[in-house]
Parts: C-alpha cells; structure tokens; sequence
C-alpha cells in the first residue's frame, strides 16, 4: 500500500511541474507574440522599466536576469530598488 501512495504522490509532482512549466512557457510566449516581454536575447533595461511600469514586477525580475545572468535574489532586489526610483 505505502508504495502506491509513493509512487502516485511522485506521479503528481511530475505533472505538476510539468504542468507549470507548460503554463510559463505558454504566458511567456503570448507575452512575447504581443510585443509585452523582449524575444530571446534581446531584452534591455529598457524593457525592465517598462515591465514595472506596467506592473508586471515578476515578469521584470525574470527580464532583469536575462540581462544580468544573475540570482533571483539578486534581480528581485535590483528590480526593487529600480521601483522604489519610479
């Protein structure tokens, strides 16, 4: 019994990551289609102030380490503190 529990309980987790990867993947393509969010390799400052302006701070933080190749603590921060001067 306590193996069937494990092994759907790992069943769920593997979808469930999946699932949110998918949905990421999918928002971030719509972002990018619409001219919201920069295309791969392209991103700027630019694009970080304007994600804050238009109060998608996550999706700046994500932007600001595409640019930096930074930790996500390190972005969040830095996008913060770019808030805080708006």
């Amino acid at each position: 019994m306590p193996m069937n529990f494990f092994l759907i309980a790992a069943i769920f987790a593997a979808f469930f990551i999946f699932g949110t990867r998918l949905l990421v993947w999918l928002r971030l393509s719509g972002m990018r289609r619409a001219g919201d969010y920069p295309q791969r390799g392209k991103a700027v400052m630019a694009d970080v102030g304007r994600l804050l302006d238009n109060n998608k701070r996550i999706w700046a933080i994500r932007c600001y380490r595409e640019i930096h190749a930074c930790s996500l603590r390190q972005a969040k921060v830095a996008v913060e503190a770019l808030s805080t001067r708006r």
